[in-house]
């Protein structure tokens, strides 16, 4: 077979047949992420940070390839061949379901929406998409945008290039979303799975075929998985931060890799390497996506961005919003719905004077890369010196804990509680912004020692749970004002911070007591 392959600066390089070169070029979902930034406003804290979804994708689709691999040579032959008709594939040989979640991790970020994270969950709310998929809980926002994109016309003609069946590729890429809107239907909301016939698959499989694709599907969605993998050590390349990712080594992780019962294992020899990752990861969320200015600028872009889609210049990113998320959007749809038409209706408003209040401050950072705005605390010590210890770390597990098992809705509503009670007792409807972050330190790996026995890697290793001490003392929330503004107002920023405190301090008492 010829091949074709593409230069990658993380994984050297990737390799792909020339029908897969023919299609991927073809492919207007995947093309789209050319235009979404990987780590949407990082970039203004760590200049280099300007890489796409389109080379992450590609990046998980290498990895996706590498584990399936691996772990599909040791699937039993009968389980296999089984579960393969029960999904609709007859193919003589066993490996194209390995195609399919390589094609799986091609495709699984093409329902992020502009600036990726930093928008995930925020345009859902203001354009008001019709699946209840969006307001039942079940997933994402992007998770369920690249869901109902998967499941359009277009798509499934795209795919059948490829000989490949959408449903089958939709449901290994989605599986866990896929679980959740089973469970929901019978559960709850008995209608939620009208229209989701990958529900339907999983009827009817045996045991033994159900955990095999399970365990297949976590390559894509999984503890330590093909996505996270790349994204990790993609972030640390270009970011420059952290430390630890010199620890991660592929080839190794992917040779210590095994076919659980509904998951995937590792050999007690990939202990190194998976303490290297957890390390490298943990740096990048501490130092990257949870820095104090890349947080800030995240909160300006949202408050932008909800008076900018409610003007008439925006008529063409609403429209573009909407139809992405029913999962039915036009070729043009796709081409405005990116970082770059944002950017364009952003600048217009700001420059045609149409943005009001703080909103217009907000568009000018965004624009220009200035801001009045500090934060009252930066780092672990600063933060743990304002609340005391024993108050910084029950406030930061009460936001993982809430933002685990509530979310985004809970989060805005938090957010917006601490505005307006300091604005209520400093008298001043002035500047503010808050941010939450939350990081989840538990990588879903398991170990498999000598005598056979499984266990988690966060319990097997001193390293990883000395980074859940360290993650329980670093800022969860960052509180952000205008110094000058406070100041010509008659505020001390001091007396700020010291409200600040108050209000935490009783929220954390109202809850733990």
């Amino acid at each position: 077979m010829s091949w074709k392959e593409l230069r990658d600066p993380v994984h050297g390089w990737i390799r792909l047949s020339l029908d897969e070169a023919r299609f991927l070029d073809d492919d207007i979902y995947v093309q789209r992420l050319r235009r979404v930034l990987q780590d949407g406003l990082v970039h203004y804290v760590y200049p280099s940070a300007r890489g796409t979804r389109f080379e992450h994708s590609l990046g998980t689709m290498h990895l996706s390839s590498l584990m399936s691999e691996r772990v599909i040579g040791e699937a039993d032959g009968k389980t296999l061949r089984a579960l393969m008709g029960r999904l609709g594939i007859h193919d003589d040989n066993v490996r194209v379901l390995g195609e399919y979640v390589r094609l799986g991790g091609l495709h699984h970020d093409i329902g992020h929406p502009p600036l990726s994270h930093v928008l995930d969950g925020y345009l859902a709310p203001l354009v008001k998409p019709e699946p209840q998929l969006y307001m039942a809980g079940v997933g994402k926002e992007h998770e369920v945008a690249g869901f109902m994109l998967m499941g359009s016309r277009g798509f499934r003609d795209l795919v059948s290039m490829l000989g490949v069946d959408a449903g089958v590729l939709r449901l290994l890429t989605f599986y866990r979303l896929v679980k959740r809107i089973r469970l929901v239907s019978r559960y709850g909301d008995s209608a939620l799975s009208l229209g989701v016939p990958e529900v339907k698959l999983l009827e009817g499989l045996s045991d033994d075929e159900l955990m095999l694709l399970e365990s297949l599907a976590s390559i894509l969605s999984g503890g330590i998985d093909a996505d996270r993998l790349d994204y990790t050590l993609r972030d640390l390349y270009f970011t420059g931060a952290g430390s630890g990712s010199g620890a991660i080594d592929i080839a190794r992780l992917v040779n210590y890799l095994h076919l659980g019962r509904g998951m995937l294992v590792f050999d007690d020899k990939a202990k190194a390497f998976l303490e290297g990752y957890a390390l490298a990861r943990y740096n990048l969320y501490k130092w990257v996506y949870m820095h104090h200015k890349v947080l800030l600028f995240d909160e300006m872009t949202r408050e932008v961005l909800r008076q900018v889609m409610t003007l008439s210049i925006a008529s063409e990113l609403r429209e573009a919003a909407l139809r992405f998320l029913n999962g039915n959007p036009s070729e043009k749809n796709l081409d405005i719905y990116t970082d770059d038409q944002l950017s364009v209706t952003i600048g217009a408003a700001y420059h045609g004077g149409l943005l009001e209040g703080y909103v217009r401050e907000y568009a000018d950072s965004i624009m220009h890369r200035r801001t009045g705005m500090r934060a009252l605390w930066k780092r672990d010590e600063d933060y743990i010196t304002t609340l005391g210890l024993g108050n910084a770390v029950m406030l930061n597990r009460y936001i993982d804990e809430n933002l685990e098992g509530k979310g985004l809705g809970w989060a805005v509503e938090f957010k917006q509680s601490i505005i307006n009670e300091l604005r209520r007792i400093l008298n001043c409807d002035c500047r503010l912004l808050v941010s939450v972050a939350s990081f989840i330190n538990d990588i879903g790996a398991l170990i498999r020692n000598s005598d056979g026995n499984l266990m988690p890697i966060n319990e097997a290793s001193p390293l990883i749970k000395a980074i859940d001490n360290a993650w329980e003392q670093t800022p969860h929330i960052f509180i952000f004002v205008n110094s000058t503004e406070l100041e010509t107002k008659g505020i001390n920023p001091g007396k700020v911070k010291e409200e600040a405190v108050k209000v935490l301090t009783r929220l954390i008492l109202n809850n733990y007591n």
